[in-house]
């Protein structure tokens, strides 16, 4: 980013999530928390070697409690869902001409939310592009809001190796697939899929792969 960039300064966004300490290793790899590096390998590492079926039994009771108010993966969601509309309306009050925005997992869906928070703000900074790393958000929706206030594209990096995504998430939101696993659908002339399966073999393998 420093060298692709090298004139433009870089701000990284943070929140709070402590709800996914109640996921254990499991929620810090979906979080995607810099403090949690190892806790994702290891999430990673068990998607890999106990499969579906154990992931089920551990984390199905979690992640499907009747009580959604209360479940900490949806807590999460929620709470990454409002950092992007409030990302949105901060970087319409600033003076910049233009942003790129780059995220993962979760936090690439603060990112989209904030690309179509932006986008209907009138007379607002622009977006050059939009870049989504194993985006933790529904492969399939209605992708014209996220595109609207974009110069350049909407690029959705997904990787079949992601465990996290495949397994945790699928159970997490009752079969639904994510974007991050299987990339966006339907594909629009600024919505562009990329598939990195060949270079990213876990849902932390984005970082060293950037």
């Amino acid at each position: 980013v420093d060298t692709k960039y090298a004139d433009s300064p870089v701000y990284r966004v943070r929140w709070g999530a402590k709800e996914l300490k109640d996921l254990g290793i499991m929620g810090a790899g979906l979080l995607g928390n810099p403090v949690g590096v190892g806790a994702l390998q290891g999430a990673a590492a068990l998607a890999n070697k106990a499969g579906a079926k154990l992931l089920g039994k551990t984390l199905g009771p979690a992640l499907l409690a009747a009580d959604l108010a209360k479940n900490p993966w949806h807590v999460a969601k929620n709470r990454a869902d409002k950092t992007g509309v409030i990302l949105g309306d901060l970087l319409a009050r600033t003076d910049a001409e233009s942003y790129v925005l780059i995220g993962h997992s979760l936090g690439a869906r603060v990112m989209a939310i904030a690309a179509e928070a932006l986008g209907t703000k009138p007379g607002g900074p622009r977006i050059e592009d939009v870049h989504l790393l194993g985006a933790a958000i529904g492969a399939k929706g209605k992708w014209d809001g996220l595109v609207a206030g974009v110069d350049g594209a909407v690029y959705g990096y997904h990787s079949k190796n992601d465990n996290v995504l495949k397994l945790v998430y699928a159970t997490a939101q009752a079969g639904q697939k994510a974007a991050g696993y299987s990339g966006f659908t339907p594909e629009l002339t600024k919505l562009i899929n990329v598939d990195v399966s060949d270079v990213v073999k876990s849902h932390s393998g984005y970082q060293n792969n950037v």
